[in-house]
């Protein structure tokens, strides 16, 4: 009888418990969850997932998976299988499927996305901690390959060669400039160059006589603000807001490549635009750009833009 009411009041604790949060320190807001999961039966995750959509919903189940007092739930990043993780949650917040039969309908849709997400960030990881091997004949072929597709009409004449600083390569062999991001690296400029009409563009652009730079090292570069954004979290907005607005709901590495495309792309506009002195300002253009990055990712609009 009195339902709609309890409804509003926890409602109305919903929000308050927020404030409370930011002012006085999450375990208040630990107190009201513990209030409003008396007053309506419900875990506040349940309650996230119903009232909810989108990236709305998935940066409040985050943060309050991350806020858990149970460490199996702080740890939501580690699963990378929705089954597991759903039945972990339900364990732990003793949910019931006949209590909740909608949150149990929810859940596939709702947490396959973050799995998905750190199923990649485990995989982009590895690839990172990967060292370029010169007797993988996998490695070497993605290298050449690499070259083929910025130097179309080009022979390489030798494997180590001055001509790789025509790309942007720091020495005579590129296997050296790929100790900080692993074959990562490597596949970042790989896939923009193979893929990317943007690829041979971006080659023009780093010729510039005044603003050049150094495509493949600043790729590279660029690939470790990327992993930083993605260890972080705050590249997760992307994929979700992707994921929830027409995208797959499944996050590959060519996802991956993809954000580094946009990120590449719209860095050197970014570096270009703001005219530099001297190729010496990079750092300080990258430290700027990449405030404004994370300014992004962490809007209502992360969604970083797709490059041809």
């Amino acid at each position: 009888m009195f339902g709609w009411l309890v409804r509003l009041i926890v409602s109305f604790l919903d929000v308050l418990r927020e404030v409370l949060a930011s002012v006085l320190g999450e375990s208040t807001g630990k107190i009201v969850d513990w209030l409003s999961w008396k007053l309506s039966g419900t875990h506040k995750i349940q309650r996230i997932s119903s009232s909810y959509k989108g990236l709305d919903k998935m940066r409040r189940i985050e943060k309050c998976l991350a806020n858990s007092r149970h460490k199996e739930l702080q740890d939501f990043r580690e699963y990378t299988s929705v089954s597991e993780l759903s039945a972990t949650i339900l364990k732990v917040k003793n949910i019931a499927a006949a209590k909740d039969p909608e949150f149990i309908a929810r859940i596939d849709t709702t947490f396959h996305p973050m799995c998905e997400i750190n199923k990649l960030t485990k995989e982009a990881t590895i690839l990172k901690r990967t060292k370029y091997d010169v007797e993988n004949e996998e490695h070497e072929m993605t290298l050449l390959s690499l070259w083929n597709s910025l130097q179309p009409d080009r022979e390489l004449e030798s494997r180590v060669s001055e001509a790789w600083g025509d790309i942007g390569f720091q020495g005579n062999d590129p296997a050296t400039d790929f100790r900080g991001m692993g074959i990562l690296g490597l596949q970042n400029l790989h896939y923009l160059a193979k893929y990317k009409k943007t690829g041979s563009k971006l080659l023009a652009a780093s010729n510039h006589p005044q603003y050049g730079f150094s495509l493949a090292i600043t790729s590279i570069n660029l690939t470790a603000v990327l992993m930083q954004m993605l260890e972080s979290g705050l590249l997760r907005s992307h994929f979700y807001f992707k994921c929830s607005h027409g995208g797959s709901r499944s996050v590959t590495m060519n996802d991956l490549h993809e954000a580094h495309c946009s990120i590449l792309t719209d860095f050197v506009k970014f570096y270009q635009d703001r005219k530099p002195a001297t190729i010496m300002e990079f750092n300080t253009h990258k430290a700027a750009y990449t405030e404004t990055l994370k300014d992004k990712l962490s809007s209502d609009s992360p969604l970083l833009e797709t490059v041809q």
